[in-house]
């Protein structure tokens, strides 16, 4: 997500579905009214009865893999509250919250100058990792590491960039010129992986993301040969220490579709650095509705195997994904204390279709994971020229969390519920754990239904997820068969529709229904009124 460049996308509203059909028994028949004209209206009442009717589709899941990779997981995008100081139980709330989702893995960035304070008399970096804001970080990866959350640790650009600075007065690296080729800055990351993995003991922290998406002018790079350089750099650096086998480069963490050539470039010229792909993308609804993401994906997908003689072995995820960014629908910021840079749908029900439809994609091209934009509203401030921060009488939000955990201190005390797109997210992240293996499932499917099937071998049982997603307003009757699965299991069934979407009194998702003796390879109906996401699942789920 660019730390300062809005994508100044106005968000459009759902198509009325019009008015509703007046029922046969309402017609009204003209004296007159001819042979002819009265089988026309037959006719009309038998297709309007035969619409009504929702559409039956048979799926029948494969054995075969979708990645050559086990998957790597729903996550989450988590920064460590660069601009504000939680409170203990913002903290705890957070962590509950988190704890239910178990998101496989985080991306979580920083910036060089949070822990180096620069150069001693004998040029020495100086570093400070006792800071407030290093101990927010170890707050979040103590929370990782706790729950076997893997982390994509990563800095937003260079020290010598020009993008946001929280507390400018803090930042005594600046005046260095440290640019993303100077081998200086590939020391100073290697110091702070070894403080954390040697001296603090995280084992959580896997992968290094060098530059929030460097293809974009908001990364002060823009670059790639300089974005090279740097990746060069780094991974000599950590061959040096033996640190290239403890913790992988990821890249190029491109957004937007016109740049995926960076990706290419990635493969043909950085294949020996990266040890996972990444790329990042904010899509338009119509371009999820209609199945467009998963067809991107899947070309970039092949365009690693292909060219990249490991690229099959090799993780690639979408680093961070939502829909575009934009005003409220009402023309205005979304409230309360949105800037520009928010989602303005992070309110509604179908945003929690979407972006279970946007997962399902993702995960059906053959990638291996992807990281929700964003936890939290209060991880990320909107510069303006207004903004009298830390004073928040003028401060504005990035919104585009599952809640704000700033939502008291701004008097909004109800913005700090959970917003609808944690359920569809929460349950997801749970039905497919790290590890599991997505399915393929043969076969041509309507606009808007996107089904999702995978594996997990866990603990000597095999279990099995499934998921149907309708973005559309059609209704679908669907009967999903696992052949695999040819004996009787345990079904837990999740629904989200706008008027069907049981949860605690918390907001945490809680089951529909559970099913004893189901034998999955005869076939499960699901039925998806309007739309919606319904997910079964032989892994038990429960707070």
């Amino acid at each position: 997500m660019p730390e300062s460049k809005v994508t100044p996308v106005q968000a459009e509203g759902r198509k009325a579905s019009g008015a509703p059909r007046r029922a046969p028994h309402q017609l009204i028949f003209a004296p007159r009214l001819t042979a002819l004209g009265l089988c026309a209206i037959l006719v009309l009442c038998c297709t309007s009865a035969r619409a009504a009717e929702p559409e039956r589709v048979s799926l029948t899941v494969g054995t075969r893999p979708l990645s050559e990779v086990p998957w790597k997981g729903f996550g989450v995008q988590w920064s460590p509250y660069p601009w504000f100081e939680l409170t203990d139980a913002d903290w705890t709330r957070v962590e509950e919250r988190l704890a239910y989702m178990k998101p496989p893995i985080a991306r979580v960035m920083t910036r060089a100058y949070k822990y180096c304070e620069g150069y001693d008399a004998a040029g020495k970096p100086i570093y400070a990792w006792g800071n407030a804001r290093m101990k927010r970080m170890e707050r979040l990866l103590d929370f990782c590491e706790k729950h076997g959350v893997e982390v994509i640790l990563g800095e937003w650009d260079d020290p010598a960039s020009p993008e946001d600075r929280q507390d400018p007065a803090a930042d005594k690296l600046k005046p260095y010129g440290i640019e993303e080729t100077d081998p200086r800055w590939a020391v100073l990351i290697c110091d702070m992986l070894e403080h954390f993995l040697d001296d603090k003991k995280y084992t959580c922290i896997k992968w290094f993301n060098l530059i929030n998406e460097p293809n974009g002018g908001w990364s002060a790079c823009a670059d790639f040969a300089k974005w090279k350089k740097g990746i060069e750099n780094l991974h000599a650096e950590m061959v040096k220490r033996g640190l290239d086998k403890r913790v992988g480069i990821i890249g190029p963490d491109a957004n937007a579709q016109k740049d995926y050539w960076w990706l290419d470039l990635n493969v043909l010229q950085l294949a020996k650095q990266t040890a996972m792909y990444e790329l990042h993308e904010y899509a338009k609804k119509e371009d999820v509705e209609s199945g467009h993401m998963e067809r991107v994906f899947a070309l970039k997908r092949d365009y690693a195997n292909r060219y990249d003689p490991a690229g099959r072995k090799k993780p690639f995820v979408m680093g961070e994904i939502g829909l575009v960014s934009g005003l409220g629908k009402d023309g205005k910021p979304v409230q309360p204390k949105g800037g520009r840079d928010s989602q303005p749908f992070i309110y509604d029900f179908e945003y929690g279709v979407w972006m279970a439809d946007y997962n399902a994609q993702v995960a059906r091209a053959g990638m291996d994971g992807t990281c929700a934009w964003a936890v939290d509203d209060a991880m990320h401030m909107q510069k303006n020229p207004d903004s009298t921060w830390p004073n928040l009488a003028n401060v504005e939000l990035k919104k585009w969390g599952f809640w704000n955990s700033m939502a008291e201190e701004i008097g909004h005390p109800e913005d700090a519920a959970i917003r609808p797109w944690f359920y569809t997210w929460a349950v997801m992240s749970r039905a497919y754990p790290a590890g599991c293996r997505m399915l393929e499932i043969p076969g041509c499917l309507p606009k808007g239904l996107r089904p999702l099937a995978a594996r997990w071998e866990h603990g000597g049982t095999k279990h099995f997820s499934l998921t149907v997603i309708n973005d559309s307003d059609t209704a679908r009757d669907v009967t999903i068969a696992v052949p695999e699965a040819a004996w009787q299991s345990t079904v837990h069934r999740f629904h989200y529709f706008k008027d069907d979407r049981p949860a605690d009194a918390d907001g945490f998702p809680t089951v529909k229904q559970i099913d004893s003796g189901v034998d999955l390879s005869k076939g499960v109906a699901v039925s998806l009124p309007s739309r919606g996401v319904v997910v079964l699942t032989t892994i038990p789920i429960s707070r």
